[in-house]
């Protein structure tokens, strides 16, 4: 077919105002300026490098930690370890131990400083399991003295001190659940315990009598350490009533509860 020959109008092109360059700006303003400026070839390769070695430290951080820890395998809890805990706890203040002593109920220190010390071994190991026996040696001890209004009508008379004192052993059985780094347990034992209560300075010549008394509580140890691990540990005494003595004062039933904390050694 032909193609029709259509006439092609001429417009006339505008003749806009261009406006010049921003005189700060690095584009040359003529073929005749400088060209733009450009890094020297050491900077530019310094920059680069920072660059491609901040993305692979990056990468590195946040895959192969990752890679690593799935890789290693979860260790058992160790064959032993040592404890030792301080406190500052309860001793309460019994009115039967007050009236034999002839002091009144407040006192009877009713808080005192302590430590415990302790060894387990762990005789059955599973990966997240451990079975453990071992024994525990608790000391503790609290004095107050007595009140100056109760003796001010007796001027020859001075002010007492009034002192209690523990001291117990008793073997271990636990129950841990963890691995090597650290782990929680359940623990429960028995042994003699004295439990002393006595007026003035000098202890009595003879020692207290002793009482099987059980034990129970829980806790945990942490290693942040190879060797060395931070631990608490909360337990109930049952101490038991006793009679008096030539030197020591009779003494009702008692729950004590100490809570300690410490380190442990493996």
């Amino acid at each position: 077919f032909p193609i029709p020959d259509f006439p092609i109008p001429d417009f006339p092109i505008p003749d806009f105002p261009i406006p010049d360059r921003f005189p700060d700006s690095p584009i040359p303003r003529s073929p005749t300026d400088s060209p733009i400026p450009r890094f020297p070839d050491s900077r530019f390769r310094k920059y680069a490098s920072c660059v491609r070695s901040s993305f692979v430290a990056v990468m590195l951080l946040l895959f192969t930690p990752a890679a690593a820890w799935a890789q290693l395998p979860s260790q058992p809890i160790p064959l032993f370890v040592a404890d030792i805990r301080g406190f500052y706890s309860g001793l309460g203040q019994d009115p039967i131990t007050a009236a034999d002593l002839g002091v009144l109920e407040t006192d009877l220190p009713g808080r005192g400083f302590g430590f415990v010390g302790g060894v387990h071994v762990f005789v059955i190991r599973k990966a997240r399991f451990a079975l453990g026996v071992g024994g525990e040696l608790i000391l503790s001890h609290g004095k107050k003295q007595e009140d100056e209004d109760e003796v001010e009508d007796s001027p020859q008379l001075e002010p007492t001190t009034v002192h209690q004192r523990i001291q117990g052993l008793s073997g271990q059985l636990s129950l841990n659940f963890g691995d090597h780094d650290g782990w929680s347990y359940v623990t429960a034992g028995m042994g003699p315990m004295r439990f002393e209560s006595y007026l003035g300075d000098d202890a009595p010549p003879e020692r207290g009598p002793q009482k099987m008394t059980i034990n129970m509580g829980g806790g945990g140890r942490w290693f942040a350490k190879p060797h060395l691990a931070f631990m608490f540990d909360v337990r109930f005494y049952l101490t038991r009533p006793q009679e008096p003595t030539v030197f020591y004062p009779s003494r009702g039933r008692y729950r004590m509860v100490v809570l300690s904390a410490g380190i442990s050694i493996k």
